[in-house]
């Protein structure tokens, strides 16, 4: 029966015959661990948050959260003009927080229908655990 580290350096020695630069970056960070030349893994994959700068998991979740809302508002309200959709879709969110959600929160699979708007307004608050505004909203309908 293996180790973890056993896994991580079968893992790395995999990785190293990837042809694909990606994976001889993630081989490189799983080696530099291995070796012992650093402790701690997430530095050895570059995974430490930057001072000043949102990690990488909330970026994630932020990124997913904005393409959910732009999902939404062209399914939803594709007839609207851009400030009319925020405004709709942040009405909409914020009395899905306020009513549903908070029992739909311990869910771990999304209650609704797919293409039923209180399963987008699920999928966009389990993202990112609040309402948004409609002027946060507008920002994430014009950056892409």
């Amino acid at each position: 029966m293996s180790t973890p580290l056993d896994d991580i350096i079968n893992l790395a020695e995999y990785l190293d015959q990837v042809p694909e630069p990606w994976a001889r970056n993630v081989a490189s960070g799983l080696n530099r661990f291995v070796s012992g030349e650093t402790r701690d893994l997430a530095a050895a994959l570059d995974l430490k948050q930057p001072r000043g700068k949102r990690g990488w998991r909330t970026v994630s979740l932020a990124e997913a959260r904005n393409a959910a809302i732009r999902e939404a508002v062209t399914k939803f309200f594709p007839a609207l003009k851009r400030k009319q959709q925020a405004d709709a879709l942040a009405i909409a969110l914020g009395r899905y927080e306020a009513s549903a959600w908070r029992f739909d929160q311990r869910m771990e699979k999304c209650p609704y229908k797919v293409g039923d708007l209180n399963a987008a307004l699920w999928l966009i608050l389990t993202r990112v655990d609040h309402a948004v505004s409609a002027e946060r909203i507008r920002k994430i309908l014009v950056t892409r």
